[in-house]
């Protein structure tokens, strides 16, 4: 392959990218695509003006520092640009990189290393490997913040782009001894670039569908799962130690009468993430509606398990809200039930929402165990006094 048609694929291959990352950019607000697109700008101009400097119709100076420097500067861009997209913040630091670029543009240019041919290239395609090797760092970190299947393809086209461009440095310094022809690990350097783009855009994919599936799980006043999302992880079938606590709190259509809904809401919300700080990640936590929540958890015993919802009971009356000048201390009512061998899912929920009942009836503020005779509960009646609630 001749080296006219070589630049011009490589040239194609950045406006390809430059248009896929605008395109995204004005349908998201990822951040930085933007600077994905200038750096792919940049390179497009500094590969035409490769490819005018080897027609001749530009002054030698002109192609050589200035598609080096433009080149370069380019390459920082987008690293700049991919470090803000990977971990979705925007930094000062990042400009180190274009720092960098202009630095060694500046050395470059000083030293007219940009007249020799083989020691511009190597010097461009090792700066090149140096930043795609500091994006792909940064892809492998956040990864485990951010598990999208997206980024292992852009984590292996990084890797391979910045092996093709370490090939080419190879080439130029050790022409005899390089395993394969600079201008054959240009042009798979090429495909790369298409490759980068392509999973660029669809990480971001990724993040919307991750984004609508989370909102639509998720219960949007108190940020933890909603009811569908907390019953689809329910198991299949109950098992042995499987336990469900319904919680309630106590008055709280008396919190939004008296106190207006804003402050029911705060309430609500502090409630929320009070049993959630309990629940961890060893339960299946949800918002049911209204004032009521549920926690599913396994491998349980019956004191395990009230232990589990009295620990609910106290850390929610630990919660202090200001209305004004008033105090409010809220209080709930909790349900209990342990699988026994008989029944499926939905009727130990209902023997909990029975003990929840109990607990209510009982004097509110308590915890009910569901058990056929005597009923456990803590603080308020005793036994005999609500033994009858789930006769």
């Amino acid at each position: 392959m001749d080296l006219a048609t070589v630049l011009l694929l490589h040239k194609s291959s950045f406006i390809v990218g430059a248009i896929c990352f605008s395109y995204v950019r004005w349908r998201s607000r990822e951040p930085g695509l933007d600077l994905l697109a200038v750096g792919c700008c940049l390179l497009a101009v500094a590969s035409t003006l490769a490819g005018m400097g080897e027609q001749g119709s530009i002054a030698v100076v002109l192609w050589t520092f200035g598609s080096f420097s433009v080149g370069v500067t380019g390459y920082s861009l987008m690293a700049m640009g991919l470090l803000r997209l990977s971990c979705r913040q925007r930094k000062w630091s990042d400009w180190i990189l274009v720092a960098a670029a202009l630095i060694l543009s500046a050395i470059v240019g000083g030293m007219h290393w940009y007249e020799y041919n083989p020691a511009r290239a190597a010097i461009f395609n090792a700066a090149a490997a140096a930043f795609l090797t500091t994006s792909g760092t940064r892809i492998v970190k956040d990864f485990f913040a951010d598990r999208l299947p997206a980024r292992l393809g852009l984590l292996a086209s990084l890797s391979a782009a910045t092996a093709f461009s370490a090939l080419v440095v190879v080439g130029m310094i050790f022409p005899d001894h390089a395993p394969i022809e600079p201008r054959y690990a240009f042009f798979l350097l090429i495909i790369c670039h298409f490759s980068l783009a392509l999973f660029v855009v669809v990480l971001v994919q990724e993040r919307a569908e991750s984004q609508l599936r989370h909102l639509a799980n998720t219960d949007a006043l108190t940020g933890i799962p909603n009811r569908q999302r907390f019953l689809a992880s329910l198991p299949g079938a109950p098992r042995n130690g499987d336990a469900f606590i319904m919680i309630d709190i106590d008055h709280f259509k008396s919190v939004n009468d008296l106190y207006g809904h804003e402050t029911g809401d705060v309430v609500l919300v502090g409630v929320a993430q009070a049993i959630a700080a309990i629940a961890g990640k060893g339960m299946s936590l949800g918002r049911l509606g209204g004032e009521e929540f549920a926690l599913f958890l396994g491998n349980q015993t019956e004191e395990t398990a009230f232990a589990k919802a009295e620990e609910v009971r106290r850390a929610v009356k630990a919660l202090v809200f200001s209305a004004g000048t008033t105090v409010i201390s809220p209080g709930v009512s909790v349900g209990v039930a342990l699988w026994k061998g008989a029944g499926d899912l939905q009727k130990l929920r209902d023997q909990a929402d029975q003990a929840l009942y109990c607990a209510k009836r009982g004097g509110r503020d308590r915890v009910q165990l569901y058990v056929h005779s005597p009923l456990l509960t803590s603080p308020g009646p005793t036994d005999s006094q609500t033994a009858g609630c789930l006769r």
